[in-house]
C-alpha cells in the first residue's frame, strides 16, 4: 500500500489517536471500588458516531457511512450502524431466510462476501440491478466503496462502506487511488475495534443461548471451575412432555424434532416473559429457575413462575389448535413448581463442565412434575411454593414424594 501524503498522514494520525482512546478508556477503578479496564470508554455507536464525525470533518462530506458485523445468534445474522448527516441508526438482520432475502442477494455486501474483495461503484458507471446503489444513484451520490474488513475470524465477515455526492467522488482526494486507499486505511483503523466488540458480542451470545443469562453470565465472569457452586433460593419450574416415546416412533427424528422446538417454544416464550432462566433441556423436559434475590421477593417470584406456567398453556393452546389445522395429532404436558435452596454452579468433569442447579429441591419439583398426569391436573405446585404466594389456589390432595419424608400437599391454579 502506497505512503500516504503528510496531510492524509497527519489527519489519520489524529484520527486513530482520538479512536485509541475513546474505545478503549483507560484502567482503574469505578466510584464503587470495583476494577475497570475501560473506564471512560465510548460505547460502539457512539465511538462509530464520533469517527464519523471527524472523517466527515477531514475529508467529507459523507453522504453516508455504515459499518456491519455478522454475529453467532440463533435469531439474528448480525447488524448494522448506519451514519447520515451526524446521526445514527442501527438496524439488526434476522438470521431466518436470510440466505434467500432478495435484498441480500442484490446487495454489494453479497459480491464482497462472494470476493472478499473491496467493491466500488461511481457515477458514470452503469448502475447495476441492486437496490442500494438505485438509491444511492438517485439521490445524486458520485462514489460508493464497500471494504471487507481483515478480521481474524475468516468464517463472518465484517464491513464498511462510505459513500458521498461530493463532484468527482472519492477520486477529488488526491486521484482514484489514493481515495480509494485512504477510505480503506481508515476502515481498517476500525476493524481491531470492531472484532473486539463482534467476539465478546458473539461468546455472550453462545452463553445466552446454550446457559442461559444468568449462568452465561457467571461463566463469562470466570465461574468455570468443576464444583464451583452457590446455594441460591428459586423458584423451580420443570415441564414434560405427554407421550413422548409414542410420538417419537409415530413421527420419526426429524419431525419429531420440529414439534419439540414449537413445544418448547412455548414453554420458553412464557418463561422469558416473566424473567425466569431455562438451564436445561432434559430430552422432552425442562428445567427453569426463577432466583429469590432478596427477602421481600418470594410472593412476586413465586407468582412470576405461576403466570409462566399458566401463559405456557395458553400458548400450548394456541400451538394445538395450528396442528389441528395441519392434521397432526394435538400434544399435552404437565408443569411441576416448588421453592427451596439450590446450588447453581458447575458439576462434570475436569473437561467437560455442565452449569446447573442441583439439590432436593430439583428433585422435588420433578417428582411434583410426574403426578400431573395421576391427578390430571396440568400444573401443580407444592404447599412451600403456594405459602407465600399471593394468587389463588386450590388444594388437589396430598401425595408422598420419593424421597421425602413426610407427604406434600398440592394445588392447581383457580383458572
Amino acid at each position: 500500500m502506497t505512503q500516504l501524503p503528510a496531510n492524509d498522514m497527519d489527519g489519520f494520525g489524529r484520527l486513530v489517536a482520538w479512536l485509541a482512546q475513546a474505545a478503549l478508556g483507560d484502567t482503574g477503578k469505578r466510584s464503587d471500588g470495583t476494577l475497570d479496564n475501560n473506564l471512560g470508554a465510548l460505547t460502539f455507536p457512539e465511538v462509530f458516531a464520533g469517527f464519523c464525525d471527524r472523517i466527515n470533518d477531514w475529508i467529507g462530506p459523507f453522504s453516508r457511512i455504515s459499518i456491519a458485523m455478522e454475529v453467532l445468534h440463533p435469531e439474528l445474522s448480525g447488524g448494522t450502524l448506519y451514519w447520515r448527516d451526524g446521526a445514527v441508526e442501527e438496524r439488526q438482520i434476522k438470521r431466518a431466510g436470510i440466505l434467500a432475502w432478495d435484498e441480500y442477494l442484490r446487495s454489494p455486501v453479497y459480491v464482497i462476501e462472494q470476493t472478499n474483495r473491496p467493491w466500488r461503484w461511481r457515477q458514470g458507471d452503469a448502475v447495476p440491478d441492486m437496490p442500494l446503489i438505485q438509491d444511492l444513484s438517485s439521490q445524486g451520490n458520485t462514489d460508493y466503496c464497500l471494504f471487507p474488513l481483515p478480521i481474524q475470524d475468516t468464517s463472518r465477515t465484517s464491513t464498511m462502506s462510505f459513500a458521498t455526492r461530493r463532484p468527482g467522488g472519492f477520486g477529488a482526494l488526491g486521484g482514484d487511488d489514493l481515495g480509494a486507499g485512504l477510505l480503506r486505511r481508515i476502515a481498517w483503523a476500525m476493524t481491531p475495534y470492531v472484532e473486539r466488540v463482534a467476539l465478546r458480542v458473539i461468546a455472550l451470545d453462545l452463553l445466552d443461548a446454550y446457559v442461559g443469562k444468568i449462568a452465561g453470565k457467571r461463566v463469562y465472569g470466570g465461574q468455570i471451575e468443576l464444583g464451583a457452586v452457590d446455594p441460591i433460593d428459586a423458584a423451580i419450574l420443570v415441564a414434560d412432555l405427554r407421550g413422548f416415546t409414542g410420538l417419537s416412533e409415530e413421527l420419526g427424528e426429524i419431525a419429531m424434532v420440529e414439534l419439540l422446538n414449537r413445544y418448547f417454544e412455548t414453554l420458553g416464550e412464557a418463561i422469558a416473559a416473566h424473567d425466569g432462566q431455562i438451564l436445561k433441556f432434559m430430552g422432552d423436559g425442562l428445567l427453569a429457575v426463577f432466583p429469590i434475590v432478596s427477602e421481600g421477593e418470594p410472593a412476586n417470584i413465586h407468582a412470576a413462575a405461576l403466570l409462566a406456567a399458566i401463559r405456557a398453556r395458553a400458548n400450548l393452546a394456541t400451538l394445538n389448535a395450528a396442528l389441528a389445522a395441519e392434521n397432526r395429532k394435538q400434544i399435552d404436558f404437565g408443569i411441576g413448581l416448588h421453592t427451596g435452596s439450590v446450588a447453581f454452579g458447575n458439576i462434570g468433569t475436569g473437561t467437560r463442565l455442565d452449569f446447573t442447579v442441583i439439590g432436593p429441591a430439583v428433585n422435588q419439583a420433578s417428582r411434583i412434575q410426574d403426578l400431573t398426569k395421576e391427578l390430571r391436573e396440568p400444573i401443580l405446585a407444592s404447599r412451600d411454593f403456594v405459602d407465600t404466594l399471593k394468587l389463588p389456589m386450590r388444594l388437589v390432595g396430598a401425595r408422598t414424594l420419593r424421597g421425602v419424608e413426610k407427604p406434600v400437599e398440592l394445588f392447581a391454579p383457580m383458572v
